[in-house]
């Protein structure tokens, strides 16, 4: 059994308990009623822990294997790193059957429970206003494409998408002529209008691609975008362009 040690911030009522020796991986904040909740991915066992009003959902790794340098070396590898991304997206998704929670950036690692504790006592404010704005929004994907090409959808989703984004959301330049240029303004423009945020996503190269679009959003308009972009394949098609709408998520592109 593994030797653990227990921890006391200064709200007076919370008790931690973490594992000697070993790094805290945060993967997100979560309401407080998800506090006590488990879950094991991918041979991970995943906990909500109660800290003051909400819950720290964490997962307890090697610290040798996770750290700071051990992580930079890792990041070059793709496969790796989808790993580490899937395993995120898992544990969100499952935990957040039983309430809100606020992913937090992929590979969110502390080297003890001390450190974690000190980050919290400094954030802890700004995660709860951050929960309660964003934590019961969803975010889609518009992703743009012209002529022969792959629809996106495959692999990792944090790896491919939210690893990739960028908080720049003015028009881009496109290249092409006066109609395509203009139904892509066009689309960007409603999508960035529809939304509360959004985040454009710089990925590898694919054949085809124009644009891809992260947008966060009440989880009521998703079907709204949905329909927005069903209406603009319309007019896309005639000029050989094509609009997919993936998602809903969880706000894994928007974290703070």
């Amino acid at each position: 059994m593994a030797t653990v040690t227990a921890t006391r911030g200064s709200t007076g009522s919370r008790s931690n308990v973490y594992p000697v020796g070993r790094a805290v991986l945060l993967l997100g904040i979560a309401n407080a009623a998800l506090a006590g909740r488990r879950v094991n991915v991918d041979g991970r066992r995943v906990q909500s822990v109660r800290y003051g009003s909400i819950a720290l959902v964490v997962t307890f790794v090697d610290q040798d294997a996770y750290d700071r340098d051990e992580i930079a070396r890792k990041r070059v590898d793709a496969s790796w790193l989808a790993t580490e991304a899937r395993a995120l997206e898992r544990a969100v998704d499952r935990l957040a059957a039983g309430g809100d929670i606020l992913p937090m950036k992929l590979l969110t690692v502390f080297p003890h429970s001390g450190a974690l504790e000190a980050h919290a006592l400094e954030s802890a404010a700004r995660w709860t206003r951050a929960l309660a704005r964003v934590g019961s929004k969803r975010e889609c994907v518009v992703h743009v494409y012209a002529g022969p090409h792959v629809a996106p959808g495959s692999g990792a989703y944090v790896a491919r998408v939210s690893e990739c984004a960028t908080s720049a959301t003015r028009l881009p330049v496109f290249e092409g002529d006066a109609p395509l240029t203009e139904a892509l303004g066009s689309l960007w423009r409603d999508c960035v209008g529809l939304g509360l945020a959004s985040r454009r996503i710089v990925p590898m190269p694919a054949r085809g691609a124009h644009f891809s679009l992260a947008i966060l959003l009440p989880q009521s308009d998703v079907e709204a975008l949905g329909a927005l972009v069903d209406r603009w394949n319309t007019r896309g098609s005639v000029l050989g362009l094509i609009a997919y709408c993936e998602g809903p998520r969880r706000p894994f592109t928007f974290v703070v």
